[in-house]
C-alpha cells in the first residue's frame, strides 16, 4: 500500500476535503437514491475506500461512502441525502444541513445525481424538482454552490412498464429538467452497475473532470 492509499485508509469515509469530489444523490422518497448508489458501489470500477459497517440507515439520515474510481486520481464521496417533503418527521432538510455544517465546510468541488420514478404521481407538488432543488441548495454552506444537475429517470424495482408509456414519462421529465437548467440520462436506471457508471460519468464529464477506460 502506497503513502497516498495510506492517507486515504485514515481519513475518515465522511470527512471531506477541498480535494474531494462530492457526488449528492438527491431525490423524493421511493425515487431509488439508495438503491443506486448501492448498485453503483457493486461496479468493478469503484472501490471503497473503507466500506461503513453496520445496518444501513433509512431515507431520513445522511449516508456517505468515500470511493476511489478507475482513471482518477482524487477520491469521490458519494452522498445519499434524506428526502425532503415527506409528510414524516424528521425534516430531511433540517438533518442535511447539519450534516453539510459538519462535514463539508472545506468542500470545493460537487456535483448532483437526482433520482426521480417516472411512474410517481404527476400531480403531487411535492415531488417536483424544482422544490427539491431549492430545499437542497438551502442545505449548502456559503462556500460551495451546485451548477451541475443531472436527473436520472428511474423505474420501481419490480415494475412493468410498456416502451411507449416509459418514453412519454421521460419526455415529462425531460421538462422539469429543462426547466431548472438541468441535464438528464437519455434513459432510465435499470438497475445494472454498468449504467450506474455510465450516468456517473456523464455526472463527471460535465464537471470538467474526465474519467480513463
Amino acid at each position: 500500500m502506497g503513502l497516498l492509499d495510506k492517507l486515504r485508509w485514515s481519513r475518515k469515509t465522511t470527512d471531506i476535503s477541498a480535494t474531494d469530489m462530492v457526488v449528492f444523490i438527491v431525490g423524493p422518497s421511493g425515487s431509488g437514491k439508495s438503491r443506486f448508489m448501492d448498485i453503483l458501489l457493486q461496479n468493478a470500477n469503484v472501490h471503497a475506500v473503507r466500506a461503513n459497517k453496520g445496518q444501513r440507515p433509512g431515507t431520513t439520515e445522511v449516508y456517505a461512502e468515500r470511493c476511489r474510481f478507475e482513471g482518477m486520481q482524487s477520491d469521490i464521496v458519494l452522498v445519499d441525502t434524506p428526502s425532503f417533503h415527506t409528510y414524516e418527521d424528521p425534516d430531511g432538510e433540517e438533518t442535511l444541513k447539519k450534516w453539510m455544517d459538519s462535514k463539508c465546510t472545506k468542500c470545493k468541488r460537487a456535483g448532483m445525481l437526482y433520482t426521480h420514478n417516472i411512474a410517481s404521481n404527476p400531480h403531487d407538488g411535492n415531488l417536483v424538482i424544482s422544490r427539491h432543488l431549492e430545499a437542497f441548495r438551502r442545505t449548502l454552506p456559503r462556500n460551495l454552490t451546485i451548477n451541475t444537475v443531472h436527473v436520472v429517470p428511474t423505474v420501481a424495482f419490480g415494475a412493468r412498464l410498456p416502451a411507449e408509456t416509459i418514453d412519454a414519462l421521460v419526455t415529462r421529465l425531460q421538462g422539469q429538467a429543462d426547466g431548472v437548467g438541468a441535464k438528464m440520462s437519455k434513459t432510465p436506471f435499470d438497475g445494472k452497475p454498468e449504467t450506474a457508471w455510465d450516468v456517473v460519468q456523464e455526472l463527471l464529464s460535465r464537471c470538467g473532470l474526465l474519467i480513463g477506460r
